[in-house]
């Protein structure tokens, strides 16, 4: 009932607070500065939604104020956190449209440039920054007040987590656009072709950002600094942080491969277009925000140990930077052999060749580059002994990455054989055939080589994990002691199933010899059923874990419980002692069901129409 009355309160608030915002401002701009006779029925449309509006945002918005004085979690839910951080991403993405305007007439004037409505762009400037700036200012004090007097965690502290990181990424966004098209201008200059109308428009963008980026960012590293357990253990943090990473290092990997192409292009004599100062600039800006942000990683994983969910989050980054650097290099390395053998073939002249050289030849090397750097680190990572070394080479992000891999060069290797095969075998059967057949099976001959090399590579690093896993779980096996509780028929039952599936483990069967007291209290694990007529405070005095399936009795029933045999009982307790082994949470293992077959039929269906894209495509690349 209280977060029904929250969400109508701010929502109705936030209706009318941006209604009344841009009424005022479009009615203050065509009554002060429009150069012709504002029309009526746009002044009169705009005056109804400020009566209507102020009074709504008003209303609603004091009655939370009261609501809020008078009740600490008021003021802390995460609802009105909502509120206030949202409207200020909105006056703030407005603000910077509106300070843009007012910086770049400001600098026409002050540079004495030409071009664009100097005059109409001040004045709305100044109009929409006042304004916006009031309510921006009036929510930011609000927000930190609230804060003084009820402390954020949970919900609230996400809210303002997701605003401040929003908010600097925008800022970064827009001071690494404009300073890099600034930089690659002031750098022109020199050569005689400046663009002065662009000037102030990028002056403007480039302080504008990086204002807007330093004042949010500053705030989060304060936050952080704090040792606020909820701000230092956030993923929300590690994803921006290896998100700009990536981003700026694919950015910047782009620009070093178009700018070595352009110097491969020059060596062998080709004209090179475009500027390679400005394809420079734009690498050197993406290499320092990566590297600053790299630094600020390095600098909390020195702090606060990493948490399994911040560690998935850098997996999915370096797997992901990884993977773009393979894909490039063995594009670069398919295309490199391929036009290797339409040389060697006589299909193509030397100077056809160049073009084609160079790029897949810069290809070749920043995708090696990329790769090296990225695998080298995954690798060592991977490699720590104990624990942590096993959880690197059994997460998901790694299997996903070393698989698919395999599925791509698998499906590349066969059709690739497959289409050397139907040229050969086409031409045996008479099919007529002009030119070099190997200049013509170029193409898959190199990439079917290239796979070959990757599933080989792949394959040997997924058996080197799997030896790793197998080798770290017989040695966890061989280190637990399971005592097994039970009648005695369900109880060796159980113990031959664990036996089965765990043959290192030390199983006891509690039985009733004087030594089984002894086995209770030694053992890790203590697996087996429970009925309700026994005395439940036994198990109590050992300090194992307890894996019990309940049974029914009469007059006793589990609700949410199905019956099972004993042969289901024991299979459920190993797949619970697997994934107790394996540190996981404990789920139970469930029949297939309807909607899993359908899954199953669906992604089938997929795959079947991927690989029959896939075999189109790849036999037209071949065919080129």
């Amino acid at each position: 009932m209280i977060a029904v009355r929250r969400w109508y309160l701010f929502v109705s608030a936030t209706i009318g607070l941006q209604g009344f915002t841009w009424s005022l401002i479009w009615l203050l701009y065509g009554i002060l500065v429009a150069d012709e006779q504002p029309v009526i029925e746009a002044t009169a449309l705009q005056l109804a939604a400020i009566l209507v509006c102020l009074p709504l945002w008003l209303g609603h918005w004091l009655w939370g104020e009261r609501l809020a004085r008078r009740d600490r979690d008021e003021r802390a839910s995460a609802i009105r956190k909502l509120y206030l951080y949202g409207n200020l991403t909105l006056f703030l993405i407005a603000l910077i449209g509106s300070v843009f305007d007012l910086l770049t007439a400001i600098l026409r004037f002050i540079l004495r440039i030409p071009g664009g409505d100097r005059v109409g762009q001040f004045e709305y400037g100044i109009i929409a920054s006042s304004i916006l700036g009031v309510l921006f200012a009036y929510h930011s004090v609000v927000a930190r007040n609230d804060l003084h007097q009820a402390p954020l965690t949970g919900g609230g502290a996400l809210v303002r987590r997701l605003y401040l990181l929003f908010a600097a990424g925008v800022g970064l966004a827009v001071w690494a656009s404009s300073i890099t098209t600034l930089a690659q201008q002031i750098a022109n200059a020199f050569g005689g072709s400046l663009s002065l109308p662009i000037l102030p428009e990028l002056i403007a963008s480039t302080i504008i950002g990086l204002v807007v980026w330093l004042g949010h960012w500053w705030r989060a590293q304060q936050l952080f600094a704090s040792a606020e357990e909820d701000e230092r253990a956030s993923v929300l943090r590690k994803f921006y942080l290896y998100l700009v990473i990536v981003v700026s290092s694919l950015a910047a990997v782009t620009n070093a491969t178009i700018l070595l192409a352009g110097v491969f292009r020059q060596m062998v004599g080709l004209t090179v277009t475009g500027s390679p100062l400005d394809v420079l600039i734009s690498s050197v800006v993406f290499l320092v925000i990566a590297l600053y942000h790299s630094q600020v990683l390095r600098a909390d994983a020195a702090v606060i140990p990493e948490a399994p969910r911040q560690a998935g989050v850098r997996r999915v980054a370096w797997y992901l930077v990884a993977a773009v650097g393979q894909l490039a290099l063995v594009g670069g390395l398919g295309g490199m052999l391929s036009v290797i053998i339409r040389g060697v073939a006589g299909a193509e002249t030397t100077s056809d060749l160049r073009e084609p050289l160079s790029w897949f030849g810069a290809m070749l090397i920043v995708g090696l580059a990329v790769w090296a750097v990225c695998w080298r680190r995954i690798q060592r990572i991977s490699s720590a002994t104990g624990e942590a070394g096993v959880a690197e080479r059994s997460s998901l992000t790694r299997r996903i990455y070393l698989f698919g891999f395999l599925f791509v060069a698998s499906l590349t290797l066969l059709l690739a054989m497959m289409y050397i095969l139907f040229r050969i075998i086409s031409i045996a059967l008479g099919e007529p055939f002009a030119g070099s057949l190997l200049a013509d099976i170029a193409q898959a001959l190199a990439f079917a080589l290239i796979a070959s090399g990757v599933l080989a590579t792949h394959g040997l690093a997924l058996r080197s994990d799997t030896r790793v896993r197998e080798e770290a779980a017989l040695a966890k096996q061989a280190q637990t002691r399971v005592a097994v509780v039970a009648d005695d028929g369900l109880a060796n039952q159980i113990a031959t199933e664990l036996r089965a599936q765990f043959p290192q483990l030390v199983i006891y069967v509690r039985d009733q010899s004087a030594e089984a007291e002894q086995q209770l209290a030694n053992a890790n694990l203590i697996v087996g059923t429970w009925r309700q007529t026994e005395n439940p405070q036994w198990l109590n005095r050992y300090p194992a874990r307890k894996l019990l399936v309940p049974l029914t009795d009469t007059n006793w029933m589990w609700v949410g419980v199905e019956p099972m045999t004993g042969t289901e009982i024991a299979r459920q307790l190993a797949d619970a002692v697997r994934q107790v082994l394996a540190g996981e949470s404990l789920r139970p293992k469930r029949a297939v069901t309807a909607g899993t077959i359908v899954a199953v039929v669906v992604g089938v269906v997929l795959v079947v129409s991927l690989l029959s894209g896939s075999l189109v495509f790849l036999i037209a690349l071949f065919s080129f």
